[in-house]
């Protein structure tokens, strides 16, 4: 069973209350201190992730859709830093295509949007 702070509060209240016969007294705890906002250097959404990874993160991930690099190029931190900031983007909806599909896409998107009847041979043997 949960209970509001304000419901816990009240609860608080009427015991001290009736434990101690006397005057009831209200006792309030101290305010949170407000945890101090990310300076515009200091995070990208998620908490305690760097610009300069951020940064690097976007650069991979363009790099990576224009293939100039491989996955297998990054180090295993920056491949988690672009998944991490790749679904971010996205909204964290999950991606529901099959891995052919992505493949498929991919390659399309790399020959232009509009490849030839021979790209798309390749693109069939590439992606199976």
């Amino acid at each position: 069973m949960r209970m509001s702070a304000s419901a816990m509060l009240l609860a608080g209240l009427m015991i001290t209350a009736s434990a101690q016969a006397e005057q009831p007294q209200m006792r309030v705890r101290p305010a949170e201190t407000p945890t101090p906002a990310p300076s515009p250097g200091d995070t990208y959404g998620l908490p305690g992730a760097p610009t300069e990874r951020a940064l690097r993160a976007r650069a991979n991930l363009e790099a990576l859709l224009q293939g100039r690099i491989y996955t297998n190029d990054l180090s295993p931190q920056d491949l988690q830093d672009v998944l991490d900031f790749e679904r971010m983007a996205r909204g964290a909806y999950p991606d529901n295509r099959t891995f052919q599909q992505q493949c498929i896409d991919e390659e399309v998107r790399r020959n232009g949007g509009n490849p030839t009847q021979l790209a798309w041979q390749v693109i069939r043997l590439k992606c199976q």
